[in-house]
């Protein structure tokens, strides 16, 4: 178990584009969100959920509103500031195939830093990172002023961006996550054949 960091599980979006709640489809049998759950119990001994979700909360794992609605950045915000630990580990519910080696190889480059992130060729991964308490200010800032963009107080803090050459084989597939229908259906393709 890494103690002295909080798994956080954002779980505050609309699903929208989905059409229905992406945290309860199932990928071979087992829902989004308790695919990410599993992991997560594997290595955070502290576990909450970032967004008002009862029916995902359970003992040991609550869930809180978020207290600035209606952007990933405020999920996030609520994760750590309701963290007890001075660091959150941060991922979204809809993660199809989340990878423990990804999350700790992440975790073991925090020493000196405020963000911990991937950097890819799809961008950067800002909602499968780690974050320090000391991020809660500057993003309260940008709340604060409807600034949504979660890039947007990087430059304020310490960050470490995690290069394709520095992550764990697998990176791409745990990275995924399923944002439309046509997107869930392309799953099929992944999945280990009979």
């Amino acid at each position: 178990m890494t103690e002295q960091v909080t798994g956080v599980i954002l779980a505050g979006g609309k699903s929208s584009r989905m059409g229905r709640d992406k945290a309860t489809l199932e990928v071979e049998g087992v829902a989004l969100f308790e695919r990410v759950l599993g992991v997560f119990q594997r290595i955070f001994s502290d576990i909450l959920i970032a967004g008002e979700r009862p029916d995902l909360a359970r003992p040991g794992v609550c869930c809180h509103p978020d207290i600035y609605p209606g952007s990933a950045l405020g999920g996030l915000y609520t994760g750590l500031f309701e963290a007890d630990s001075d660091w959150i580990f941060v991922a979204p519910c809809d993660l199809p195939f989340p990878d423990p080696n990804l999350i700790k190889a992440l975790l073991r480059l925090r020493d000196g830093y405020d963000v911990v992130l991937p950097r890819t060729g799809q961008g950067l991964d800002p909602l499968f990172a780690c974050y320090r308490k000391s991020c809660l200010e500057p993003m309260r800032r940008l709340l604060d002023n409807r600034r949504y963009r979660i890039f947007d107080f990087y430059d304020q803090v310490r960050v470490r961006y995690v290069d394709e050459h520095e992550l764990p084989e697998g990176w791409r597939q745990a990275l995924l996550n399923v944002n439309t229908p046509e997107e869930f259906q392309d799953l099929e393709d992944l999945l280990p054949k009979p």
